[in-house]
């Protein structure tokens, strides 16, 4: 009888193990990379092979919309204000805390950004977004995304699009 409850330990074990997986490569995930310097973004990311790009940009600001299946990043370019993109997010996650009512809590915090729940009011859905900064020369770059009825992301998608965000080059 223990022989037998030792094996049936051991198979769940190694099923356990075998389902169990860490943090995927963006590369994995995502398998196009996306130059957006066309776009006057100086960065490339990962991103779905059906991610298209869109140029929102007016006189005043760059706003780029890379979206793909299970996958939406908005980019803000505006000039930098400071040399650090650690200023940028905890400015963000303050003014996030502070003004926006739908704020949840805090899931991750790393030093250029974040992802962050949200919850609306009379809700019991939870929706999670992102914010991630970047500098290159004198350009400030928000990475962000959004989740909902209209974009269908879960926190696990979230996760996938800041890694892809944060490994950009």
């Amino acid at each position: 009888m223990h022989r037998l409850l030792s094996l049936l330990l051991l198979w769940s074990l190694l099923g356990w193990v075998a389902c169990e997986s860490g943090p995927t490569e963006p590369e994995s995930t995502f398998t196009k990379t996306v130059q957006l310097i066309e776009y006057g973004i100086p960065v490339s990311i990962q991103a779905p092979e059906d991610a298209q790009v869109t140029n929102q940009s007016d006189n005043f600001m760059q706003d780029v919309l890379l979206k793909g299946t299970h996958y939406y990043v908005q980019i803000y370019g505006t000039p930098a204000t400071t040399t650090n993109c650690n200023n940028l997010a905890q400015e963000a996650l303050t003014d996030l805390k502070t003004t926006d009512p739908t704020f949840k809590q805090v899931v991750r915090q790393d030093d250029c950004g974040f992802i962050y729940a949200i919850q609306t009011e009379n809700d019991t859905t939870t929706y999670y977004n992102f914010d991630y900064y970047a500098i290159k020369g004198n350009k400030a770059y928000r990475f962000t995304s959004t989740s909902g009825p209209l974009v269908d992301l879960n926190q696990s998608d979230l996760e996938a699009i800041y890694e892809a965000v944060k490994g950009q080059q």
